[in-house]
């Protein structure tokens, strides 16, 4: 019996982080818009870099699919069909987001795993997350205060914990936001390993931090492939 629920438990991680691994963004850069996204603008694997370059609508597909089938159906169908303990799904959540961040497909590297975040919060149904994130820092703050995603989404990271505590969340998904928050920040700061210039690792690892590129600059990193 106890061999039987390791073996599932890790049957369980391999299969989501292989699901997050499918790199949607760039299979539909190859196929569809004929481009490789990963030499494009700021090389980010992902659906925002995906838009820019390949068309708003491809990458709104390819958001959109990061978001929902990735994340959202994934987590319900082990939680609603398949009826899998909380921390079951903590771990396939993560497995999701690593698999996503660091694709065995396309040699480890990925996208930054914000959709597939936002899918797996739906997934958890922590609406009340999802509406301060959404109008507070989405709406008021990126439309009208500061214009800049990466800013927003570095302020999301270490307000969602916060917000599951505010919230009174089970002890699960206070780990789970936790964890969430670590492991899109080690994706930022490693970025697909790109190197960084001699001299300049606190600035270059600062603007990943904080801003998700390697300079100050958002439309010089956009525009630089």
């Amino acid at each position: 019996m106890i061999f039987s629920q390791y073996f599932f438990f890790i049957a369980v991680g391999v299969g989501c982080y292989l699901i997050g691994a499918i790199p949607i963004s760039y299979l539909l850069g190859r196929f569809w818009a004929k481009i490789d996204i990963r030499t494009y603008g700021s090389r980010n694997i992902g659906a925002s870099n995906l838009a820019v370059h390949g068309g708003k609508s491809i990458g709104i597909i390819a958001g959109l699919m990061d978001c929902l089938i990735k994340g959202t159906f994934t987590v319900l169908f082990l939680d609603v069909i398949l009826g899998m303990d909380p921390y079951f799904l903590l771990i396939a959540s993560m497995s999701l987001v690593a698999g996503h961040n660091w694709s065995v497909f396309i040699g480890l590297e990925g996208g930054r795993g914000i959709a597939t975040a936002f899918g797996l919060l739906i997934g958890f149904q922590m609406w009340e997350e999802i509406l301060v994130l959404t109008v507070i820092l989405g709406i008021i703050g990126r439309l009208i205060l500061y214009k800049d995603s990466g800013f927003w989404c570095f302020i999301s990271f270490g307000l969602l914990p916060l917000l599951c505590f505010a919230f009174q969340e089970q002890t699960h998904i206070i780990v789970f936001s936790v964890l969430l928050g670590v492991m899109l920040i080690s994706k930022r700061l490693m970025s697909n390993g790109d190197i960084i210039r001699k001299g300049s690792v606190k600035s270059t690892l600062l603007c990943r931090l904080v801003f998700d590129r390697d300079i100050l600059s958002k439309t010089s990193w956009l525009e630089r492939g």
